[in-house]
């Protein structure tokens, strides 16, 4: 049986969770298991993430007549998203769902992601993550140490304001975060906004005293979060696109003997889908319940916003050179199947 290792404070805390649990199944499952994992989120237990994790926890418990359990922690109890990453690469905690920013500094490849106005919808988006572009993205990771399971997602980012932004020119001068990325900051700095790059954990605040006016975040963690409760508006502009790379330490997987790595691999392509449907229904869900508190919600044009955007970050950052591949871009662009 694989013991638990020790990775953050919080990993102390993992016999209360079971104790607590009170489920004598779960813990006899649990002592048949051959491999007992231990996965981390970043966000809470009503995100699309924990129910990605938690399906592919049961699949994984299914598939494998009990060899392999995994315990989800989720809002960040392990860590950030790139503590629990780095935990990963050193075999400390097993698995993680992520946003695909923090790949970025590993295999440049993901930095396609953080392009505005990359997919033209999910359609579009799927067939780049489950073809070969998203497939070698995936496989490049190995080299360092994580092995990249499945793209799951968190959506298309809107835009949550207190000043009813319709047009590109109404964020001239308005603070609002950026990933911790420099194309991001500059997507927004090119539509004269003022892009601050700030930690997912800080937003809130930050929203209630000001210091930033705005946020781009996806309906489903500006829903989960409460945010619009200190912010009036909701601009359905999608400009950025999550993918949500599901991964597993390269030191647990390969630990695993053959047909176990496969249940892995098919657990984890059942769950992306199950994972994506629900990220659409979520959003929905969030809509409304914005809806319903009082949010407004603006309906844009995106080709105006892709006019203002797309130009000057493709110069700044695509081609010999530069950030992105051209010959990436154009595939992935190629692939819309709404052209």
């Amino acid at each position: 049986m694989r013991i638990f290792r020790l990775f953050s404070p919080a990993l102390f805390l993992l016999p209360l969770f079971f104790c607590a649990a009170g489920d004598t199944g779960q813990a006899r499952a649990a002592q048949k298991a051959e491999f007992e994992l231990v996965g981390g989120i970043n966000l809470d237990t009503a995100h699309p993430y924990y129910l990605g994790m938690v399906k592919f926890a049961e699949l994984m418990e299914q598939k494998s007549d009990g060899r392999i359990t995994m315990k989800v922690f989720p809002s960040a109890q392990l860590g950030n998203e790139r503590d629990v990453t780095e935990a990963l690469q050193l075999g400390s905690v097993d698995v993680t769902l992520i946003s695909a920013a923090p790949l970025s500094s590993f295999t440049g490849d993901f930095q396609i992601f953080d392009f505005p106005y990359i997919f033209s919808g999910r359609e579009h988006a799927y067939a780049v993550l489950d073809g070969e572009v998203g497939r070698t993205m995936l496989r490049n990771l190995e080299q360092h140490r994580l092995i990249g399971l499945e793209l799951m997602e968190n959506g298309f980012y809107w835009i949550s304001n207190n000043k009813g932004i319709t047009h590109p020119a109404d964020m001239a001068g308005v603070k609002i975060r950026s990933l911790e990325n420099h194309m991001q900051v500059d997507a927004y700095n090119v539509i004269g906004a003022n892009g601050i790059a700030m930690a997912f954990s800080e937003v809130f605040t930050a929203l209630q005293n000001s210091t930033l006016d705005a946020t781009g975040l996806t309906p489903s963690v500006i829903g989960s979060q409460k945010m619009y409760t200190v912010q009036k508006y909701l601009a359905d502009t999608e400009h950025f696109y999550a993918a949500a790379p599901l991964l597993m330490s390269k030191a647990t997987y390969d630990g695993m003997p053959p047909e176990l790595q496969k249940v892995v691999r098919q657990a984890a392509a059942e769950a992306r889908d199950y994972q994506r449907e629900q990220s659409k229904k979520f959003d929905e869900e969030k809509i409304k319940e914005m809806v319903e508190y009082g949010t407004k919600i603006i309906k844009v044009n995106k080709k105006e916003w892709v006019d203002a955007m797309v130009p000057p970050i493709h110069k700044k950052y695509v081609g010999p050179g530069k950030l992105i591949d051209a010959a990436l871009y154009n595939k992935v662009k190629s692939m819309d199947p709404e052209k």
